[in-house]
């Protein structure tokens, strides 16, 4: 099987419907959600060539919030930073399938995440995986607020769906919302040597010059 083709006619067919319908816009292999604030959420699908004979792929949520995107693209702030794309995550977490659209249902590692469809159940998987979408929406526009993302970040419960150190996230995250008395304790709490701190204080002062 063509994986990557393949994938493709059975997103358009099972889920760009769903998702178009809850204000996703498709790009390539994900979709995207964006809130008035410039934060966006991706889902993503992403083929493996492991089975000859079934389409495998995982399907990640991902969170980019604008600050977060801004601060990886420091040195576009003056000419104007590209366009956000799902690469720019600070948390993200995979949706988990169903034994009935699972590739190895009786795993317990990161194969068990690990969706599936051959020929022979393509509308089932199809199904089943529009409806776990759509019942997953409302927790992403939940984790869109940037309040609730830092929550989900700072939980202890794992796996953890952060891409950076609690606090770096915390302070790319909150840069907007937190009083400098904050931003500053939060950064002494940072290793001394840590590159971050000149980084992220370079960036927050160009940040507060430039028009939003």
């Amino acid at each position: 099987m063509a994986p990557v083709k393949e994938l493709s006619d059975f997103l358009k067919e099972f889920v760009t419907p769903k998702l178009k319908h809850l204000g996703f816009k498709k790009k390539g292999q994900a979709y995207r959600l964006d809130t008035e604030s410039r934060d966006s959420a991706f889902i993503s699908f992403t083929p493996v060539r492991i089975d000859p004979h079934a389409v495998v792929f995982y399907v990640q949520c991902l969170f980019v919030p604008e600050p977060h995107w801004q601060f990886s693209n420091r040195q576009y702030m003056v000419a104007g930073v590209p366009e956000v794309n799902q690469s720019g995550a600070l948390a993200s977490y995979s949706l988990m399938p169903p034994e009935s659209a699972a590739h190895d249902s009786g795993s317990s590692d990161l194969a068990r995440t690990r969706w599936a469809f051959g020929d022979w159940q393509r509308a089932e998987v199809g199904a089943v995986l529009g409806e776990a979408l759509v019942a997953e929406v409302p927790k992403i526009r939940h984790l869109l607020v940037r309040e609730n993302l830092l929550a989900a970040i700072q939980s202890p419960e794992l796996p953890t769906i952060r891409r950076r150190g609690a606090l770096q996230s915390e302070l790319l995250l909150m840069i907007d919302d937190y009083p400098q008395e904050k931003v500053e304790e939060l950064l002494s709490r940072i290793d001394e040597g840590d590159p971050f701190i000149d980084l992220f204080t370079r960036w927050a002062d160009m940040r507060r010059t430039l028009p939003a």
